[in-house]
């Protein structure tokens, strides 16, 4: 069965990260960065929420077809109890779709995330505009999140939580396949990539 996995979490947690990690080691999943998407969509620079909302929208329709053709689709998105969507995680779009949904929510401490936020070198325009909302002295925007966030996990006792502080990609990623209980004892290029039916699939590693 098709799976969504939704990775949640404060900003610069290391959701796309992990997620861009994860699609590339396993073929055929689609990694799903709503933020990217919002960044394709005209005007975002001077609102980028409204933009963030329309990609929602399209997000959960490819999403939904991905599933659909059994291929897994992982979400790296924060979501939280100030997200007014009513389906803003696309827990009840991979439910109709027939696939299984599973929340991580990789946690980090007040410390650790901070300086995450100060290190993180923006590699578009639209990690640069975030930035520098994150980073502006005169705003308490990472407290808002991270009360909106600790308030939406407390009533999402099935989400896995993922303890990611003072630990580097490596061992945050090891521990994400763990909790998914993803076996690992077979090196990926060596794996066969199958599409939904069997067939092999052309994106196959050699």
């Amino acid at each position: 069965m098709a799976r969504l996995i939704h990775l949640n979490g404060l900003s610069r947690v290391g959701k796309s990260t992990l997620a861009r990690r994860y699609a590339n080691e396993h073929p055929g999943t689609l990694a799903l960065d709503l933020d990217v998407l919002a960044g394709l969509i005209g005007g975002w620079q001077e609102n980028f929420f409204a933009a963030l909302e329309l990609a929602r929208g399209h997000g959960r329709e490819l999403a939904t077809r991905h599933l659909r053709q059994g291929y897994d689709v992982i979400l790296p998105q924060l979501v939280t109890v100030h997200d007014r969507d009513p389906d803003p995680a696309f827990e009840a779009a991979a439910r109709a779709a027939g696939a299984t949904y599973i929340e991580v929510a990789l946690l980090v401490d007040d410390r650790e995330h901070l300086r995450r936020v100060r290190d993180k070198r923006p590699i578009n325009a639209v990690e640069a505009r975030l930035q520098a909302m994150l980073e502006d002295p005169d705003s308490d925007l990472i407290d808002r999140i991270r009360g909106h966030l600790d308030e939406y996990l407390a009533k999402r006792p099935h989400a896995i939580r993922l303890d990611t502080t003072n630990i580097g990609e490596d061992e945050s990623y090891a521990r994400l396949l763990k909790a998914l209980r993803i076996e690992t004892s077979i090196p990926l290029h060596k794996a066969a990539f199958h599409g939904p039916h069997g067939r092999s699939h052309p994106l196959s590693a050699p």
